[in-house]
């Protein structure tokens, strides 16, 4: 984008990169290049800013339930400390920013009264939905929401969300040829699901925000019994989204939403506690502090042992990284490099995404042959691995054209091998 490049491509050429998302993070993130340059930290920035936004909406909507300052601990506490949270929100990614939209949609809708609230909820939750397509459940919650008060203002609300979104869609789509639907709805709806990813996903969220989600639910029964606000649509709708988990680009990031949603409402439940019971609340803050200050850090956060997510990098790490980044710079001709960050952070070029193609070529959306030619007629002198998830007949080719010349196991778990083409 900072190049004026478009960032959905035909993946039957180079680049050969699926662009899954929305354009309005790395859009964000390219106003920033010409001053940066290609460097990974001012992702990293705006994920923590936002995060410091979410933390700050949580804070004055449970100062707005009137419950007083320790409910509005427990709720920015509930964020904060949750492993979910400190594991991802460091990454430039575009969840957090997502996030803090959406979130500001809800709230806005919560407590901003009149069609001064619609416009903000509808701004921000639009905004939210052209970060990251999943945000739409904070669209559906204050839709609802105002739904079941007033259709008047469902329905402007809806109108001002839904027609921009709609124009910004067919306009995006047109300039791309349809490779804008390809990326970011066909190509995102591809990815093949797991109940037992989604299980340990969703189980390890509720083992964690047991007391909490007790206080929410509780407060839920009660919620929803009446004219249910935003907050109270918003959480039952994060946690059914959260069942998404289980398809097969997931991690933690799907839970962030539930724990957010969850930190909405506990100001509510605290509030709502019986007079002659008011011991409860702050046991149940306590056993859920106790929880996530003991609950073994890293664990959970990654699918069974599928990656390192969690693991602070140790000088070898940092050694082996510092290596490769030699190796990327000092490669005179055209490279592939799997994690793309090496290539990235060098400011060279990034050509394939190979777990996305294997799912395209699954699906028959995608044919192997123009990558394979690249690697055997020698475009590419040098391929980087980690994560081996290159098409089978790609690595193939990989095996026949190239020699392994380094093999480097790094302590997070990953090991990184350095292919050298030979004619």
């Amino acid at each position: 984008l900072s190049r004026g490049e478009s960032l959905y491509v035909d993946l039957q050429q180079f680049p050969m990169v699926r662009s899954p998302y929305p354009p309005l993070f790395p859009w964000l993130w390219s106003a920033l290049v010409p001053l940066s340059g290609p460097v990974l930290w001012v992702g990293r920035a705006l994920s923590v800013v936002s995060l410091i936004g979410v933390s700050g909406l949580v804070a004055w909507n449970a100062w707005r339930v009137r419950g007083g300052v320790w409910p509005m601990v427990a709720a920015v506490g509930l964020v904060a400390a949750s492993p979910f949270v400190y594991d991802w929100a460091g990454y430039a990614r575009v969840d957090l920013l997502a996030l803090v939209l959406a979130v500001g949609g809800v709230v806005a809708a919560q407590w901003v009264g009149g069609t001064r609230g619609v416009f903000l909820a509808a701004v921000l939750c639009g905004l939210a939905l052209w970060t990251k397509q999943t945000a739409i459940t904070a669209t559906v919650a204050v839709g609802l929401a105002y739904g079941l008060r007033d259709w008047r203002r469902a329905a402007l609300f809806l109108v001002l969300v839904g027609v921009p979104s709609a124009m910004a869609l067919v306009a995006l789509n047109s300039a791309t040829n349809g490779e804008f639907v390809r990326h970011v709805l066909t190509g995102n709806a591809a990815n093949p699901m797991s109940p037992i990813r989604s299980a340990v996903y969703v189980g390890t969220f509720v083992a964690l925000d047991l007391p909490a989600l007790i206080a929410g639910l509780w407060w839920l029964r009660r919620a929803l019994g009446r004219m249910p606000s935003p907050v109270a649509l918003y959480l039952p709708i994060a946690l059914f989204a959260s069942l998404s988990s289980g398809n097969g680009g997931s991690s933690v990031n799907y839970l962030l939403e539930p724990v957010i949603a969850l930190a909405l409402v506990v100001p509510f439940a605290w509030r709502a506690v019986p007079a002659q019971s008011a011991a409860v609340a702050p046991l149940l803050a306590v056993t859920q502090l106790a929880l996530l200050a003991h609950w073994p850090n890293g664990f959970g956060t990654g699918f069974l042992a599928e990656s390192a997510l969690g693991h602070t990098p140790t000088a070898e790490d940092v050694a082996i990284g510092g290596h490769l980044d030699a190796l990327v710079r000092a490669e005179p001709g055209d490279l592939i490099a799997d994690p793309a960050a090496f290539a990235v952070r060098n400011g060279r070029p990034v050509y394939v995404q190979p777990i996305d193609l294997r799912a395209e070529q699954l699906l028959g959306r995608w044919q192997s042959q123009p990558l394979m030619e690249a690697l055997a007629g020698g475009r590419f002198g040098m391929v980087l691995t980690a994560y081996n998830f290159f098409p089978t007949d790609v690595e193939a080719t990989l095996a026949q054209h190239f020699t392994v010349t380094e093999t480097l196991p790094s302590p997070d778990g990953l090991t990184f091998r350095v292919f050298r083409y030979h004619p």
